[in-house]
């Protein structure tokens, strides 16, 4: 009797810290799992702000880690939608603010209903027009909807065509633009008229930050696969800030400058995607020996 006691207390003293044990250490476990299902409906509720705090290693740090950088992505895209959409709100409301001025000038017969008058209401539309065919363009890209009309295309006469429109601002700038195309024929398989805003694009940049008396080089060649094509300005290097942000939407480096240039700080955003709907890559960078370097890859027909 005794050692049945015994054995019956021993296990039942041995039950209850086992119990107690597997409270502990499924509190421990569940915790993380708790605090994270806290988070997430928080987040469903709109606070993108929550985070969980990671401990250890394992598949449920792994877990924590994971949900945090998803949240940080939420956020940051959150901010982007609404930052862009201030600037939107932003670049609309000046031509139309413009607009609306001198109509009312004209009813209260301050300005005279004449050609001049009629042909800036007409510009202040063109502008309007361009920033919403611009953000139309970027929304079907973003979509995966942007429809291009591929075909085989040399890309060197269609280059010299569109920096040949650029060379009465160049003489007005006294600005030194040089060529440098190679002999031999790139054929891309690319939409002509996509590929010509692009281009045209990029030596818009060029024109607005190069200075007078300064200098733009374009180069095209083939490098391996591929064909580059190179538009260099002996303008000022851009900061480190601006290579970060050099082909988000809106974004300025010199917003004063460039928004008297008439700048929407859409146009290196709209080229890039250009690119990337052509399967190729765009990239800007400081020339190490001084101005900035606009690089624009392609792939050649027939290099794979």
């Amino acid at each position: 009797e005794r050692i049945n006691r015994a054995t019956f207390f021993s296990a039942l003293i041995s039950g209850a810290v086992a119990v107690l044990l597997a409270a502990v250490f499924a509190g421990i476990i569940q915790k993380p799992v708790r605090d994270l299902t806290k988070a997430a409906n928080k987040m469903s509720e709109g606070d993108l702000s929550q985070r969980v705090h990671v401990r250890g290693k394992g598949e449920m740090a792994a877990l924590g880690e994971t949900f945090n950088d998803m949240a940080q992505s939420l956020q940051d895209a959150a901010s982007r939608r609404k930052a862009m959409t201030a600037d939107i709100a932003h670049e609309l409301r000046n031509p139309l603010a413009v607009q609306r001025a001198q109509l009312e000038a004209i009813q209260d017969g301050v300005y005279p209903m004449d050609k001049d008058q009629l042909h800036r209401l007409y510009m202040q539309n063109q502008t309007l027009s361009h920033l919403v065919e611009d953000l139309r363009l970027l929304a079907l890209a973003d979509a995966g909807e942007l429809a291009l009309d591929q075909t085989k295309t040399d890309l060197a006469p269609l280059c010299l065509d569109v920096i040949k429109n650029f060379e009465p601002q160049t003489v007005q700038k006294n600005i030194q633009l040089t060529t440098d195309l190679q002999s031999d024929e790139f054929f891309v398989d690319a939409d002509k008229e996509r590929l010509r805003q692009i281009i045209n694009n990029l030596m818009q940049n060029a024109m607005r930050y190069t200075p007078e008396g300064g200098q733009i080089k374009v180069t095209l060649k083939r490098v391996d696969g591929d064909v580059s094509l190179e538009i260099f300005n002996s303008g000022p290097q851009m900061s480190d800030e601006t290579l970060a942000h050099l082909f988000e939407r809106f974004y300025r480096g010199d917003r004063g400058r460039d928004r008297a240039g008439g700048g929407t700080g859409l146009g290196l955003s709209i080229a890039r995607k250009l690119a990337e709907a052509h399967h190729g890559r765009l990239t800007g960078a400081n020339n190490p020996d001084g101005g900035v370097l606009f690089t624009l890859t392609l792939p050649l027909i027939g290099s794979k």
